[in-house]
Formats: structure tokens, C-alpha cells, sequence
């Protein structure tokens, strides 16, 4: 796959570049056949051979990741091979070698296709018996949410799998219907053949129905709009809808309490065990399903004491869609972001070591792209050109940020001493007036007037509680800091010290205090006395462990293992929620291999040739456990499997050709809409 700078390339990617040129390109094409007809030249059918066979050969080795680029260079050779077959005459013995040399080509082009579809596949799929989770994964009621059609791949592929194997049942629900360029019956059938792969029903798959990217007459995305306002789409639709075979969930106008209203009464109609979201990414879509989502559901926890779902939010851009370009190695390597960072730059509360890394399925794993679940399941999306950017969205975990929502705040009164206090309280974290631009999503801080000398914010809890754990975010604006303040729960008071940088929760816990009231007073700051959120909660964070998973000295997750040529490894164990002082027992099944775990570190030596199952066990539960596979091939499995990953690309299978050229196909549709 040829990369491009995609920059540079979108001038010649719009309708208004595409449509003519293609057409003046496929004008040249017929013209060629037009004027062979009454040029008396030998040879021509032979020649029009020649140049079918050379367009052809090109199709099967030269792939660029844009598909107009790809059409445009498909045509121009094939505009060239065939108008000088028309018009340029040449010897007999000039024109049969010229199509010996490019029947060789396509023959050869076709060989080796031929070949990667029959080799490639065979012995790359992970190979190691995999850890039973039923705690994590098992019999769990779980709704995954995305704005578009592929993004639940691109932000939950890998524990799709998890779920559906051990049982649980799996609701996928998409805001929109991706319909900007007017594919969204198409993107809407993709979907359901994607979900096919995952084995989820198409019953289990819900399609809101809206239009992609809703912008009003002010050119404010449909989250910005107000409440009853109807908006139309780009092609003027203004009702939801879905597809013959699939309606969608509920007939509404285009308007923003619909949006929000159909998310509220989807999660109170099926009261998932656990909910999945994406977070504040950089597509406006994105990040309004983000902040529709945590609106609806802090609604419903603000009626409903009893429905506490477990949240995950992720990203779809910065840890898949843009990730990094790291899947071919030995083994597969972690997610990781482009640009390191303590903090997610979307939305900054979010510590990078805080992320909760779930280790992906087995079937998604494999060490050469076409054998992934999530690969296959992406190639449905051709569309969407999604398999292009397999290379950053595949990786050994996935990984997310878990809200809690057993906060006592939410139907709290809220006074403060100046400024506007009432939404510190909420679920919600984020908030913009405009969320197609640059502005920072934190327009729901709470900001003390200048003069205010209290610098005060209270909770008035409808009774009493109990309460061991507050959890205080800064304002993450760089120009607010926090350098202590006073907590008070009812009569005891705690001061807080700095609080944590950049808008990340600083948690204190401390024996349980019953009380109605909560106070923060700000006593020293720099720059603006600003507060984001509190949340306060009857129990602190639970610090059992419910699961561990082996990683390498690089902090990858371990699965069917390649120790280096030495044969010594040493490996760690992460922990979910970290155990630091944990005690680990360590399993080997091969005498030939030994594995020692002390301090926390498993110390492997696998010689050559050599191959066995770890097991690691919590000490003290032991059904928490990881098995990976550990083994030290020779010279040459390891140039073999590294010469797969190399050329996988290059040697395309019919299968890849197919995604591809069907994606070119669906790209050209675009246009013709």
C-alpha cells in the first residue's frame, strides 16, 4: 500500500476535480477503441492484449491507500496502452514481444496471489490456551455505542469477541447512519454483514437513524442546536431512518432532545450491565454522541438510584483509526499513542496510566492482518477504505477509561459562593458551545468571580449518607490550578493539598462520615480559582483485582509468545485494578523450560527449539490467571513469519483485492450520488 499525505491529495479526491477527470479519462478510453476501428494497423487485437495486460498487472501490485488515485493511475495507463495500440505502428516481432513480456507479468502478478492466498494464513494465527474470564466477560448484558458505521470496530474490536464467545449478550447502537456523501443504506447493510462476523444477531444491532454530520442554518452541529430546533442533513433529510430490512429504532425529527431522548430510553429500556462510549475524539460526530451519551445517562441517574451501570469511554481516532503503524513484529505490540503523553489531549481528566487495557480475543489475534476477526469484520466496510488502517486500529489490548456512576452528587443542590456551579455535580465531565471547532470542552467548569473572597462550593444531599471517598477535577485550563483547598463532609474538614494537574481526578479517602452536606473552599490557586467536577461516593474504588494479564519488559501484552534468540525473557504481570503488592504463583509445562517469579518479575528461559504454556496465578484467587505460550523457534520460522508480515501487502489475496477494488468501486459511487 502506497501511504499519501492525504493533506496534499484532498483538492484531487472533491466531486468537483473527480467527476470531470474521471469522465475526460474514460472519454480517452473509448475514443482509443473509437479511432482503432479506422486505423488499418496489424496486430491490434494483440496489442489491445498488451495493454489490457499491463492495466491488469498494475492492479494486482500497485495499491495507493486513496482510491481516486488509484483510478485516475488505472486509467491513464490503460488511456496510453490502448491509444498507441490504435494509432503507433509496430514490427511483428516488436508486438508479440511486448505481449510475452506483459502476459509474463500479469501471469506472474496472478502466481504469486495465487500463493499468498493458499500460504499466507497457515501457521500465523496465535497459538496459546486462553485464560478463562467469566467475571469479566461472561454472561453480561453489554451495549456498545458508536457514531458511524465501522466505528465499533474501530473502538471495540477485540472485545466484541470476548463477549460474544463467553456468552453475554452484545447490543451494538449507532447514532448515525454515515450518510454524508448519501451511502447510508449502504454503510447500514455493511454494518449488519460486519456484525455477522462477530456472530450478533441483526436484532441486537440498532440503528438511532440519524443523518452524519447535522449542522443548522448557523453552521452549528445538531449537539449546539437548540433543543427543539429540527435540523436537516446535508441531502435534506430530516426524520430518522434505516433500510428495508431494518428500521430504525424510533420515527423522530432531526432535533437534539430527540437524539438524546432515543439514547435515555434505549439504555432505561434494557438496563445493560455495562456500557461502552466513545469519549471526546476529533471528528464533531464523535464527540457529540460522547456528550449525548454521559447527558442521557446522567438523567437516568439522577431518576433511577438503582441502575448503576459499569462505563467505559474510549477513542476511536488517537488509539485506532490514526494510531500507530505497528502491527507487523513479532509479537503484537500494545496499544500506544502516536504522541506520548501523560494525558489524553481530547479530553485531558484522562490519565494515560490510568487506562484500563483489556486483553483482546484470541481469534483476533495473528500475525499476519487477513487472519484477525477484526480484519475480517472491517473488510465489510469497504466503503470506508477501513482495512487501510488496520495497521494502527489492530493491537494487543484495547483500551478505555472507566466512569464511575455511583457518585451521590447527582440530585444534589448546588450553591457556590459566585459564579454558575450547577453542573459540578452532574455525570456529565464535558461541555462545548461549539464542538467543530478548537475549543476546549470544559466550558462546564465552575469559575469563582473575581473578588469572591469565600470561594466556596456546597452539595445539599437530599438525606444522609455515607461517605468514604470524594474525588475532586481540577479545571484542566492551564491557566487554573488548584493549590489546596478545604473539604468539609458534614462537620470534618480534610485539606486537600495541590490537586493534580491537566484536570485528572484527585481521590481522597478516608473513614466513612455520614452526612447530607459537602463543601469544597479553594484556600490558594494561581491563575483562576476553577473547579470541574466532584463526584462523592459511598465506597471507595474497589481494588479487587479482576483480571491480570502477562506483558513483556516493553509493557506489551503476551499471548502466543516469541522470546528473543537467547531464549531469556523476562516478563510482568498487569493487574486490573493494580495490585502492586500482589503474590503470583507460576505454572511451566515443559521441563525444558524454566519460569521463576520473584519480586514481580518472571524470569523465562526457553531454549532453541523449545516451547511451553506459563501460567500465572493470583496466590490468594487462584481463578485469576493468565496462560500465554512461550517458544524459540529456529532461523527459519522466524525469516518465514517475518517475511509474511513483510510482504502481505505487497502479495495481495483475492480476498484483499476484492476489499479493495470493491472500496474503489463504492468511493466512485460516492460521485454519482
Amino acid at each position: 500500500m502506497i501511504n499519501v499525505n492525504w493533506e496534499k491529495i484532498k483538492p484531487y479526491e472533491k466531486k468537483s476535480f473527480a467527476v470531470p477527470v474521471t469522465v475526460i479519462l474514460f472519454a480517452v478510453l473509448i475514443a482509443s477503441f473509437v479511432v482503432s476501428a479506422f486505423v488499418p494497423l496489424l496486430f491490434k487485437p494483440l496489442k489491445f492484449l498488451t495493454g489490457l495486460f499491463l492495466v491488469l498487472t498494475v492492479a494486482f501490485k500497485i495499491h495507493i491507500e486513496s482510491r481516486m488515485l488509484q483510478l485516475y493511475m488505472l486509467l491513464g495507463i490503460a488511456d496510453i496502452s490502448f491509444m498507441c495500440a490504435a494509432l503507433i505502428p509496430v514490427s511483428k516481432g516488436l508486438t508479440v514481444f511486448f505481449f510475452v513480456v506483459s502476459l509474463i507479468a500479469f501471469l506472474l502478478g496472478l502466481v504469486l496471489t495465487v500463493i499468498s492466498e493458499v500460504t499466507m494464513k497457515k501457521e500465523t494465527a496465535y497459538d496459546f490456551p486462553e485464560a478463562k474470564r467469566d467475571n469479566l466477560f461472561a454472561e453480561k448484558s453489554v451495549m456498545l455505542f458508536a457514531p458511524h458505521e465501522d466505528d465499533e470496530i474501530n473502538l471495540y474490536g477485540g472485545v466484541i469477541e470476548q463477549y460474544v464467545k463467553n456468552g453475554s449478550e452484545v447490543k451494538i447502537v449507532f447514532l448515525t447512519n454515515g450518510d454524508y456523501y448519501g451511502l447510508g443504506g449502504l454503510r447500514l447493510r455493511e454494518a449488519l454483514n460486519a456484525s455477522k462476523k462477530y456472530n450478533i444477531p441483526a436484532e441486537n444491532v440498532i440503528f438511532l437513524g440519524y443523518s452524519d454530520s447535522l449542522k443548522n442554518e448557523n453552521t452549528l452541529h445538531i449537539y449546539n442546536a437548540e433543543n427543539g430546533e429540527l435540523v436537516k442533513s446535508r441531502l435534506g433529510r430530516g426524520e430518522t431512518y434505516g433500510i428495508k430490512s431494518k428500521a430504525p429504532y424510533s420515527q423522530r425529527s432531526f432535533t437534539r432532545d430527540n437524539i438524546v431522548c432515543d439514547i435515555k430510553n434505549i439504555i432505561t429500556e434494557n438496563k445493560p450491565d455495562i456500557l461502552f462510549c466513545c469519549d471526546y475524539d476529533s471528528h464533531p460526530d464523535h464527540r457529540a454522541l460522547s456528550l449525548f451519551f454521559e447527558e442521557a445517562l446522567g438523567k437516568i441517574l439522577k431518576e433511577n438510584d438503582e441502575y448503576r451501570p459499569c462505563v467505559y469511554k474510549g477513542f476511536a481516532y488517537s488509539t485506532a483509526w490514526d494510531g500507530k503503524n505497528d502491527y507487523y513484529a513479532p509479537n503484537i505490540i500494545s496499544t500506544a499513542l502516536k504522541n506520548p503523553s501523560s494525558f489524553m489531549e481530547e479530553m485531558k481528566p484522562f490519565e494515560w496510566d490510568k487506562r484500563v487495557r483489556f486483553p483482546v480475543a484470541r481469534e483476533y489475534l495473528s500475525r499476519v492482518m487477513r487472519n484477525s476477526s477484526s480484519y475480517i469484520a472491517m473488510a465489510e466496510y469497504s466503503s470506508q477504505t477501513s482495512t487501510d488502517h488496520a495497521n494502527g486500529i489492530l493491537n494487543g489490548d484495547k483500551v478505555f477509561w472507566k466512569r464511575r456512576t455511583d457518585s451521590l452528587l447527582y440530585s444534589a443542590e448546588v450553591a457556590s459562593s459566585s459564579g454558575n456551579a450547577s453542573a459540578l455535580g452532574s455525570f456529565k465531565l464535558a461541555e462545548s458551545g461549539d464542538i467543530t471547532g478548537d475549543r476546549e470542552p470544559y466550558e462546564n467548569a465552575w469559575i469563582a468571580e473575581d473578588g469572591d473572597e469565600m470561594r466556596a462550593v456546597a452539595f445539599k444531599l437530599k438525606k444522609a449518607e455515607k461517605i468514604s471517598s470524594v474525588v475532586i477535577y481540577e479545571n484542566p485550563d492551564e491557566d487554573s490550578h488548584i493549590v489546596n483547598a478545604v473539604l468539609q463532609i458534614g462537620s470534618v474538614r480534610y485539606n486537600t493539598g495541590e490537586l493534580k494537574p491537566n484536570g485528572a481526578p484527585t481521590v481522597f479517602e478516608f473513614p466513612p462520615v455520614t452526612s447530607d452536606y459537602i463543601a469544597v473552599k479553594v484556600t490558594a490557586f494561581t491563575g483562576k480559582c476553577s473547579l470541574l467536577k466532584v463526584e462523592a461516593f459511598e465506597k471507595p474504588e474497589s481494588a479487587k483485582t479482576e483480571f491480570i494479564k502477562l506483558e513483556n519488559q516493553n509493557g506489551d501484552f503476551c499471548y502466543d509468545y516469541i522470546v528473543s534468540k537467547s531464549g531469556r525473557e523476562d516478563f510482568f504481570v498487569y493487574s486490573y485494578p493494580s495490585a502492586e503488592n500482589a503474590q503470583f504463583e507460576v505454572l511451566c509445562d515443559n521441563e525444558g523450560v524454566s519460569a521463576l517469579c520473584e519480586n514481580g518479575k518472571i524470569s523465562v528461559n526457553c531454549p532453541l527449539g523449545e516451547a511451553a504454556v506459563i501460567t500465572v496465578r493470583l496466590k490468594d484467587n487462584p481463578e485469576i490467571y493468565d496462560c500465554i505460550t512461550v517458544r524459540n523457534p529456529d532461523e527459519r520460522e522466524r525469516y518465514v513469519l517475518s517475511a509474511k508480515q513483510r510482504y502481505e501487502q505487497r502479495l495481495p489475496s483475492f480476498e484483499m483485492l476484492w476489499d479493495y477494488y470493491r472500496g474503489l468501486i463504492r468511493r466512485l459511487a460516492v460521485y454519482l450520488k
